[in-house]
């Protein structure tokens, strides 16, 4: 097995463009590196330490199945994106869903639209609530962070390998189809904006039918182009002087609520 230029690995981690380009990723750590297929993984680096610790079990099938490369713990300080890296990382291939028909496949649409999510936490903890809460899809704008940057893959706790998402060019294009039933065979998918001029307590809606709902960015909220596409604005009600939440809460929040539902309808 042969291994990259360490130089390019660093670049992987640091530049959005070199991912895009080169469609890879960095996973740094045995909880996330021990859940990648063999068939996705590109390069798997070890140090020794690593293969003689508990942790090697939890990768013990990409090892097998991939193989890997033993380095030196200062190369593997070198690779790593962490101050103290755990001595497994790799190089794996970004996941494409080609367009949204196939992200939403044969489920009852719940999805999440984002808008210009910037915070790389924020991305992370939405993803990873989102598969907690059962969210069939993400779909975010070109100005939302990249999704395969370190932090945010480090922050989703691994939900970036199964939720299924999609970044599109334009969201409004995204909305009136989702709206029009272009996407679910004629089917409307009601979208909802999650806004500060809310017009409906967000309890009161149905999720239970095929339905989105859109986060704006975490300082300007949603913006109201993208509001005024939703078939209704819903709100989050609030105490004391708090204005609003944070978008990762306030995705939280509506997502378990509409979890809530769907487990007392079934």
């Amino acid at each position: 097995m042969e291994g990259r230029n360490r130089k390019f690995i660093l670049e992987l981690q640091k530049k959005a463009r070199t991912r895009r380009e080169s469609g890879l990723f960095v996973i740094d750590g045995p909880k996330m590196a021990g859940e990648v297929p063999a068939d996705e993984a590109e390069d798997v680096y070890v140090t020794k330490e690593f293969l003689n610790s508990p942790h090697a079990s939890d990768c013990a099938r990409l090892l097998r199945e991939k193989g890997y490369l033993t380095v030196t713990d200062a190369e593997m300080k070198q690779m790593s994106d962490t101050v103290t890296p755990q001595g497994i990382l790799v190089v794996a291939k970004q996941r494409r869903i080609r367009g949204i028909k196939a992200l939403i496949g044969d489920k009852e649409p719940l999805l999440l639209i984002l808008e210009t999510i910037q915070d790389p936490g924020n991305l992370g903890t939405i993803l990873r609530a989102a598969e907690a809460a059962g969210v069939t899809g993400v779909i975010m704008n070109r100005e939302t962070v990249d999704v395969y940057s370190p932090k945010v893959v480090r922050s989703t706790m691994g939900a970036v390998l199964r939720v299924p998402f999609l970044t599109v060019e334009d969201l409004g294009k995204c909305v009136e189809g989702l709206r029009a039933g272009a996407f679910t065979g004629g089917e409307p998918v009601r979208v909802l904006a999650a806004h500060l001029k809310g017009a409906v307590d967000y309890t009161a809606e149905d999720y239970c039918r095929p339905c989105a709902v859109m986060i704006g960015n975490e300082s300007r909220g949603l913006s109201d182009e993208l509001a005024d596409l939703s078939d209704n604005r819903i709100l989050i009600p609030m105490c004391g002087s708090v204005e609003s939440l944070n978008a990762a809460m306030a995705a939280t929040v509506i997502a378990f609520e509409a979890a809530r539902q769907r487990r007392i309808k079934a």
